[in-house]
């Protein structure tokens, strides 16, 4: 898996935790939505800065980002977080 995939996949897979939408998260963040949905499909090279707001954002650690067993769990994920009953970690 490449990081920019990691990294997106665990981001919503810890906004899902937070039972955040991708629009709440925008506003957290100041990043459009477009942005954050181009995250979480890995479809964009983050910078430094932008995955520490997303920690911060997100209330967890950095390193927290770039699990690949919470990345896998997140391709479960569905469609909306509404949809979504948290499972114990």
């Amino acid at each position: 898996m490449k990081t920019m995939e990691l990294v997106g996949l665990n981001t919503k897979w810890y906004r899902y935790q937070n039972k955040i939408t991708q629009e709440q998260f925008s506003e957290i963040t100041n990043f459009k939505m477009s942005y954050i949905s181009l995250i979480e499909c890995g479809h964009t090279n983050l910078t430094c800065n932008n995955i520490d707001v997303i920690a911060e954002a997100l209330k967890i650690e950095v390193i927290k980002l770039f699990d690949p067993k919470t990345a896998q769990k997140a391709k479960e994920l569905p469609l909306r977080v509404d949809q979504y009953t948290p499972i114990p970690v």
